[in-house]
């Protein structure tokens, strides 16, 4: 019954996932890039990792630490949460707003006012959303990203007259949002500090810097090739990896349950990480060979202008993006069974080795280099990752 239950909650996961993402990669983000341009639809692509890059850290982090410090809150106040809310949204605020100003000089107050409001949005949605976890109530997941779909269909439309792309993301977070707080108490805990707040608050920090980390390798990439080679140039990019990345977005929810159920685990067998690897190596195989087939009809029917020069890159990017899923399925287990300065050192040396390869490499050969190097980075993750997770004592932390 429990495998059964874990199995169903697993496909909602995925089901949740897909309906935001299949809406927003291959109707909304086509029709962005049609109506604005390429060099315009880049900068949009750079804008949209820039605001992902800074919320989804800290309200994912927040997410996270709730769960797994669920037992050790479960007869207290909870109210830590909340100054760490506000923390997270202060300096969010902050960060998008140089960072729009960096990429976007002639940015208006308008539109850093919408790029701070969808930043603080996503952030919300993203540690509110915790509390459907905590309950294992995986079907008002599916509910909620139903609505957050049909806000991004309902933002799509008035883009379509107005040609402010901002309207999208805020439309699909409100409609979101509203129903997450209407289904959730987590608002109405007391803000106050606990005993358990430093303990807390470290836990929090680390996992955050490793977040950041690991995020930033997710949207790094078009955040670095914006100011080397230019908007026209993340739009081939970006183009090249879309597939890839629905698939390892759709399949990255898992991680959530995984990381759900384990958090009433103590310990656990490594035969039975070795075969959650196993499995999902021969998935991500099987995906790779499916998203190079489909990619020429794919990409030459969402983006005609520029498919042929993505289409060069597709194999690497492709790779890249189910490296990416192998290594989010095996991060609950290092989250949940070893200790959390692991996150750091793992983090921190995946962002180092991506670094001087992808920069080495684009001297040496241009975009392809880069491609090459995030993939020889996300390798080395991976297998860092298996090693220490299967050398190590398995006992929760």
């Amino acid at each position: 019954m429990y495998k059964r239950k874990f199995i169903f909650d697993s496909i909602l996961s995925i089901v949740a996932a897909a309906i935001p993402i299949l809406i927003l990669q291959l109707f909304t983000l086509p029709i962005v890039g049609s109506l604005l341009g390429q060099e315009s639809y880049g900068l949009v692509v750079a804008l949209i990792s820039l605001f992902t890059l800074i919320s989804f850290p800290f309200g994912n982090v927040l997410n996270n630490t709730r769960l797994v410090m669920q037992k050790e809150y479960e007869n207290q106040p909870k109210g830590d949460f909340h100054l760490l809310l506000l923390i997270s949204v202060v300096l969010s605020v902050l960060m998008v707003s140089l960072g729009t100003l960096y990429y976007q000089e002639s940015a208006s107050i308008y539109e850093i006012s919408f790029m701070i409001i969808i930043t603080i949005l996503n952030l919300m949605r993203e540690y509110l959303i915790v509390d459907f976890r905590l309950n294992l109530n995986y079907k008002a997941i599916l509910f909620n990203n139903v609505i957050l779909g049909v806000g991004y269909l309902f933002g799509t439309i008035i883009f379509y007259y107005t040609k402010i792309w901002e309207v999208i993301f805020v439309s699909g977070l409100v409609a979101s949002l509203v129903y997450i707080l209407i289904n959730s108490s987590l608002l109405k805990d007391c803000f106050e500090i606990t005993e358990l707040f430093k303990r807390t608050t470290y836990k929090f920090s680390v996992l955050y810097f490793s977040g950041l980390m690991k995020t930033s390798i997710s949207y790094a990439d078009k955040l670095l090739l914006f100011p080397l080679l230019g908007s026209k140039v993340v739009s081939i990019y970006y183009t090249a990896t879309i597939l890839g990345k629905i698939t390892s977005m759709v399949i990255i929810p898992i991680n959530n349950v995984i990381l759900s159920y384990l958090s009433k685990l103590k310990s656990i067998k490594k035969e039975r990480f070795i075969f959650v690897i196993t499995i999902s190596s021969a998935l991500g195989v099987f995906a790779y060979f499916v998203i190079v087939f489909i990619s020429p009809y794919v990409l030459y029917k969402l983006y005609p202008e520029w498919a042929s020069e993505s289409l060069n890159l597709i194999y690497i990017t492709t790779a890249s993006a189910i490296v990416t899923t192998l290594n989010s399925v095996s991060q609950p287990f290092i989250l949940k069974f070893k200790s959390v300065n692991w996150q750091i050192l793992i983090s921190g040396s995946h962002v180092i080795i991506y670094l001087i390869l992808a920069f080495y490499l684009y001297q040496h050969f241009g975009l392809i280099g880069f491609c090459i190097g995030i993939l020889v980075a996300s390798c080395f993750k991976l297998a860092f990752m298996i090693c220490l997770f299967l050398a190590t004592d398995s006992s929760s932390n």
